[in-house]
């Protein structure tokens, strides 16, 4: 087919970008996509992680399919930090090519293979590894070289469990990353995704949880003691699947800031006070965690008031199980280092 033109949303707030996801299916088979980008249009984390992850799906599955985007001069930052070599398009740095700084972590890729630095970490267990791995992106982020601060803590803490969640779940050797802190608001976003199975089908491995809709499935992944590997024995007396890691980190995360998910064709977003649905279309799972750094408070304290309120709630949560958190679930990385 000849080439489409379209333009990116004027607005990249959630209730316009998850949606044009799916208007970005409808030019799979054209032979050239011209995407116009206003100039005065704001690339987070998310949106670059997810228009970024999307369109490059999109070109591996249609290789004939060229995307151009036309007025990315105007735009340094998100040519700065991959998004626009990520979509295939030859500009800007390369996808993990940028330093990283103390404000913020450009667009990149991390294998399951680079756990492994030396050969002693092959005795290691994985989600050890990944701790290792959660600290260092938590260190940059928040300037906590001694590792005491509260922002340190919940952003070494959420994005374990978010890798955590790739690794075990998802099916996936690999994920992307990208995050920001802007200080004069005290305001940090941190964005995940993985081109993996999926919330759904990860889920129905559990034989209580056989969703038909992408929404439903969301809805429960985001419930304590819910997983598609609850019904699985034990592998480790520390590390294993009990459902609570979306849930903690969902908790965490919108305690005074934000938490969204989206997979397959339907995203949720949660904030203190509201639960919004969208619809959209992406191939595995993306996340993005937003948080108010003087909203964190103590984040150990936090922990546990959840985890008495995930308990409760996980008794009523038909096909659950019921499992009680992992020990590691519960703990900050200070706690058994």
């Amino acid at each position: 087919m000849p080439y489409a033109r379209i333009s990116l949303p004027a607005s990249t707030a959630i209730d316009s970008i998850l949606p044009f996801a799916i208007e970005l299916d409808r030019y799979v088979q054209h032979d050239r996509l011209i995407i116009d980008v206003p100039e005065r249009i704001f690339f987070s984390p998310f949106v670059m992680l997810l228009l970024g992850s999307k369109i490059s799906y999109m070109r591996k599955k249609y290789p004939g399919l060229v995307v151009i985007f036309n007025g990315w001069e105007r735009h340094p930052y998100a040519s700065h930090m991959g998004f626009f070599h990520m979509c295939g398009f030859e500009h800007g740095r390369h996808v993990g090519e940028a330093w990283g700084s103390q404000h913020y972590l450009p667009i990149t890729r991390f294998d399951k293979s680079e756990l492994i630095e030396k050969e002693f970490d092959k005795l290691e267990e994985m989600q050890d590894l990944v701790q290792r791995r959660a600290d260092r992106i938590s260190e940059v982020l928040s300037r906590d070289t001694l590792h005491r601060s509260a922002l340190y803590n919940v952003l070494s803490y959420c994005i374990r469990e978010l890798f955590r969640n790739v690794f075990e779940h998802a099916e996936a050797d690999d994920l992307y990353y990208c995050a920001q802190y802007w200080p004069k608001s005290g305001k940090v976003e941190l964005a995940v995704s993985d081109y993996g199975v999926g919330v759904r089908r990860a889920l129905s491995r559990n034989p209580n949880f056989k969703f038909t809709q992408d929404k439903e499935a969301l809805e429960y992944a985001l419930l304590p003691s819910v997983s598609g590997r609850t019904q699985e024995p034990r592998r480790s007396s520390v590390w294993f699947n009990s459902g609570y890691g979306l849930y903690m980190t969902n908790r965490l995360a919108r305690n005074g800031g934000s938490f969204l998910i989206a997979s397959g064709e339907s995203a949720i977003c949660l904030t203190p006070k509201s639960k919004t649905n969208f619809r959209t279309s992406f191939k595995g799972t993306i996340l993005r965690v937003g948080m108010n750094v003087d909203a964190i408070g103590d984040v150990q304290a936090r922990l546990a008031e959840f985890r008495r309120e995930g308990a409760m709630l996980a008794s009523k949560i038909a096909g659950s199980g019921n499992r009680p958190p992992s020990a590691m679930s519960m703990l900050l990385r200070r706690d058994y280092h």
